[in-house]
């Protein structure tokens, strides 16, 4: 065949059958359909012969010569098979290619999908105007991936599977409400399974709970323990107080009776600085800065280093452990909420300036960049600098400020330490003035 010539609509399946330069791709695509049960992927020709190039380039009316790998997306396929062979159906195709096949039958994927949906359909009404309702019918109008492990244990396990699903709609509607102090995700387990545990992220109830809870939320699906904490603490639900730390000095926080939290206030008399997990965190209903100014400064070395040079004095500093997290945006928000200005000092690399972007995007005009100006930039270049990625290339700032040192940085193509800043930083603080 040459390209543009095609495959005649009378084409029968015997022709791509004895047509050896299909045998490999439609063997891999054969292969793939069943594993997925359904037109979904792509399959790769690695170091295709000319056989293989002539045939595909031909059916395709593309050129696939001289290439090293094919990739063929099997809905690609189908679609163009549709087009040059419209007597032929793509799963009657890929039968002559794979005894898994069978052309006469849905696949047992699409049988679970279908029976799956149908039950869940039953549950309905037992929900009928509650939170869990909205979540139960997603499913069965819209059947997303996310929920392909389940339809899979179906068939074997239904009872199973029914059982899960109805715990976890009882747990959408039994929620702490939002006005109370979060509990633990241990605590609030332990009112539905017999085993805690399973519902954290990776558990055999937590894999379903997030998605009901990001549903719910209205928020994208969690991938990492991290987001999944953040997640869970908007649902009133405390887990992995490990990795939500953040390093403070001079807090002045409130419990919900009115009392200031003694921790903090012990600290407080010392001048020290100390470590808040994210449930000490959730158990503050008010935080205040010693001044109404927070010097959150992200690199732990740049902070403990401003700390050491300003002697003790009594300003509010506060330094992430990690990444931005839970405990870490949510003691930042009480801080706002009662008038509290944020001196941002971060990392001047790709993900230092999202990071500092995204706060700027929550906090509005109480968030205020610092030390963010060219010169700062220029200083920071002379004592330590590193070479910027070459990607991210779409990236943007919302904040003028941010804006303008992602200009500059992608001039240089370095990203900058600020330890040299250090003096610059305690100096403003020490002036008090608006830096």
């Amino acid at each position: 065949m040459k390209v543009g010539e095609g495959v005649q609509s009378n084409t029968e399946v015997s022709s791509y059958k004895e047509e050896i330069g299909f045998n490999r791709l439609l063997t891999e695509m054969s292969t793939t359909y069943a594993r997925h049960g359904r037109t979904y992927g792509a399959v790769r020709l690695v170091n295709p012969t000319p056989k293989e190039e002539s045939v595909i380039s031909a059916f395709f009316e593309r050129d696939y010569f001289d290439q090293a790998m094919i990739r063929i997306s099997l809905g690609d396929f189908e679609r163009q098979l549709a087009k040059v062979s419209p007597g032929i159906k793509f799963d009657e195709l890929l039968a002559e290619y794979s005894e898994h096949i069978t052309p006469d039958k849905r696949s047992t994927f699409h049988k679970n999908k279908h029976a799956f949906v149908d039950t869940i359909v039953k549950l309905l009404p037992k929900y009928k105007s509650t939170p869990a309702e909205p979540w139960l019918n997603d499913i069965a109008t819209q059947m997303r991936r996310t929920y392909k492990i389940w339809v899979e244990q179906f068939i074997a396990e239904p009872d199973n599977v029914l059982a899960t699903i109805s715990k976890v709609a009882e747990m959408i509607n039994n929620l702490p409400p939002p006005e109370k102090s979060p509990i633990r995700l241990s605590t609030f387990a332990a009112m539905f399974i017999d085993c805690p545990h399973q519902l954290e992220f990776t558990g055999e109830y937590g894999l379903l709970f997030v998605r009901a809870l990001a549903y719910h939320f209205g928020t994208p699906i969690p991938y990492s323990p991290e987001s999944a904490v953040e997640l869970y603490l908007k649902a009133g639900l405390l887990t992995n107080d490990v990795l939500c730390q953040v390093t403070v000095q001079n807090i002045k926080a409130y419990k919900p009776d009115g009392e200031p939290d003694k921790v903090c206030e012990i600290y407080n008399s010392r001048n020290q600085a100390h470590v808040l997990t994210l449930e000490n965190i959730a158990g503050f209903t008010e935080a205040k800065s010693a001044d109404g100014k927070v010097y959150v400064i992200e690199n732990p070395q740049v902070f403990a280093a401003v700390r050491e040079q300003l002697h003790d004095k009594n300003y509010t500093l506060i330094s992430p452990i990690g990444n931005h997290n839970p405990g870490f945006l949510r003691l930042l928000q009480l801080l706002c909420n009662t008038g509290s200005k944020l001196y941002y000092a971060g990392n001047l690399d790709y993900k230092g300036l999202i990071n500092a972007d995204a706060l700027y995007l929550q906090f509005g005009k109480q968030f205020i960049p610092w030390r963010y100006s060219k010169a700062d930039y220029e200083l920071m270049l002379t004592k330590n600098s590193g070479l910027l990625p070459d990607d991210k290339k779409e990236l943007a700032m919302h904040n003028e400020d941010l804006a303008l040192m992602l200009s500059q940085m992608r001039k240089t193509g370095k990203t900058a330490s600020a330890m040299a800043l250090v003096p610059l930083l305690v100096d403003d603080i020490l002036r008090e003035t608006s830096v």
